[in-house]
């Protein structure tokens, strides 16, 4: 009765994997094929899922800092009302929209000198878009004209603190007088403003908390004499919305000197560098897979010599070639499904710790984040796993060939 309960194949095949009587140099090579295939199936889930970290980390700054999609212009723009209300006709799924005017510049503190970006930021809607209000590390928001956030990394580099007078050294002024407005270009002298520190910002990418300055929307305007006027409008989407499609929609319907943005295309080298590096890790890490194969194979093929005389017995009495076949089909795939599974198992498991703890610290300016992320992508996990059991399956195809073309009498020749 237990026999056709399990059927006599994955019968067979269990006695002859783990069989006491088996040769013990055998069953090690069996579990060195276990082990093999777990290792390349380890690796690639969490490789694969510390890249999946690495893209989404990235993801999540870039939205934070310049939502969904930006819609910037080349030169500043006035009545930013009729552009607000010109983006809602195109765009009447937005969330919420935030203006801002952002200039390069440079900053002279304690430390020294460094070049940034001061972005004048309107504090009435900018945390409906962005994450500036939450990642104030140290001190808050600017609320007078006289006062400036500075990013992590340029606070450093200048050797700034909360409290702290700097200067802002603004290079160019348009500095239009009475009876210059039909002269273009006209600019004044660099203008040296000192604002005192209200705080310092972490935005979570090296990029931005080196360079990046922010102050009331208002206060830039007067620094730089662009009174009413703006660079750019950041917007924010609901959740599953393509933000691609809305960007090329704001780009057909404005015009020159407007372009529009979505956050894909704000760091389209790295997003394209990041996808790339998971490409080919995942194919070099594939390799160990395939080597663990390997032995899968050298497993199968002594196990046919040692089961010579019990395979030959088996055909003797009636066991069919497709029965062979699929004998040594099912330890194949056997040696491949616990590996496989161990290997996840054991994946997802070092994937929990390295999210759950952040053990492992990056250096930022090389990294971009300072930590390493962990995203396990459940369609992936599957993937890799069924990756592991069709390369398992191919390199049992060979032995269990070999095995169903043989004739009993072969096994028994030289009894």
């Amino acid at each position: 009765m237990r026999v056709r309960r399990l059927g006599v194949v994955p019968l067979l095949g269990r006695r002859f994997l783990f069989s006491k009587a088996s040769d013990g140099f055998l069953s090690f090579i069996a579990w060195v094929s276990i082990v093999g295939v777990a290792l390349g199936v380890l690796a690639l889930t969490v490789v694969t899922s510390v890249i999946n970290g690495f893209e989404g980390e990235l993801v999540r700054v870039i939205t934070g800092m310049n939502g969904d999609v930006i819609l910037y212009s080349r030169e500043p723009f006035s009545d930013a009302e009729r552009v607000v209300e010109k983006i809602k006709k195109v765009v009447p799924e937005s969330e919420a929209i935030t203006g801002s005017f952002t200039a390069e510049l440079m900053a002279s503190g304690p430390n020294g000198v460094a070049g940034g970006v001061i972005e004048g930021v309107d504090l009435e809607t900018v945390g409906s878009v962005t994450v500036l209000p939450r990642r104030i590390v140290s001190g808050r928001l600017p609320q007078s004209d006289q006062e400036v956030v500075l990013g992590s990394g340029i606070a450093s580099r200048i050797g700034a603190k909360e409290g702290q007078k700097i200067r802002l050294v603004i290079p160019f002024v348009e500095d239009l007088e009475e009876g210059d407005e039909g002269r273009v270009g006209a600019v004044s002298a660099p203008k040296a403003i000192e604002v005192t520190v209200s705080g310092i910002a972490k935005m979570g990418l090296y990029e931005y908390d080196s360079k990046f300055m922010f102050a009331r929307l208002e206060a830039v305007q007067t620094w730089l004499k662009q009174a009413d006027k703006l660079t750019t409008f950041k917007i924010r989407l609901p959740r599953g919305q393509t933000a691609r499609a809305v960007s090329d929609r704001l780009s057909d319907h404005f015009g020159y000197p407007f372009r529009a943005k979505d956050w894909s295309q704000l760091n389209k080298n790295l997003l394209y560098a990041i996808q790339l590096e998971k490409v080919v890790i995942a194919i070099i890490l594939t390799a160990i897979i395939i080597v663990a194969a390997f032995n899968v194979v050298s497993t199968l093929m002594m196990m046919i010599h040692d089961k010579t005389k019990e395979i030959a017995i088996l055909k003797a009495m009636g066991f069919k070639p497709s029965q062979g076949f699929r004998l040594f089909c099912v330890i194949g795939m056997g040696i491949g499904a616990v590996g496989a599974g161990v290997g996840v198992l054991l994946g997802l498991g070092i994937n929990e710790v390295l999210e759950r703890s952040r053990l492992i610290e990056l250096p930022a300016d090389i990294y971009y984040i300072g930590f390493l992320p962990v995203v396990t992508r459940w369609s992936e996990v599957t993937l890799i796993g069924v990756l592991a059991l069709v390369i398992c399956f191919l390199a049992t195809v060979y032995p269990a060939l070999s095995v169903a073309r043989k004739s009993p009498s072969e096994g028994l020749r030289y009894e």
